[in-house]
């Protein structure tokens, strides 16, 4: 029989304690697609929740807005923290909050999920995307 130091059992514990968290995470993401087949709304965790729920609220009354790309990064790129690129889509409220919240960061960080949004969409033959 081998035998087994410390390090064996930390490390064994380390996997045990990796694979739990990876099985509630699963379950989590399960329970969540739950909710929203059932027509409920998402649970959202942690400071971030309240602002999540006010974004999905405001993206429900949002139609599709079609524009052109480059001129909505570029905005992003200088103004996204004051919410110029969401004047520029035709969403005036959610710029609006921007623009209440400039001075908190949190404008900074949507910006940063905005642009990643944005990138991979690729534009039609005159530059535009409908989001």
């Amino acid at each position: 029989m081998a035998k087994r130091n410390k390090t064996t059992f930390v490390l064994d514990d380390m996997e045990a304690d990796k694979s739990e968290a990876q099985r509630l995470a699963e379950l989590d993401y399960a329970r969540q697609a739950a909710h929203i087949q059932a027509g409920k709304q998402e649970e959202t965790y942690g400071i971030w929740g309240p602002i999540w729920r006010m974004l999905v609220a405001l993206d429900a009354s949002k139609g599709k807005h079609r524009f052109n790309k480059k001129t909505y990064l570029w905005l992003m790129l200088f103004l996204g923290w004051l919410g110029g690129h969401r004047y520029y889509q035709g969403r005036w409220k959610l710029g609006l909050l921007y623009t209440l919240f400039c001075w908190t960061g949190i404008p900074l960080a949507l910006c940063v999920t905005d642009f990643m949004e944005v990138v991979p969409i690729k534009a039609d033959t005159e530059g535009c995307v409908v989001l």
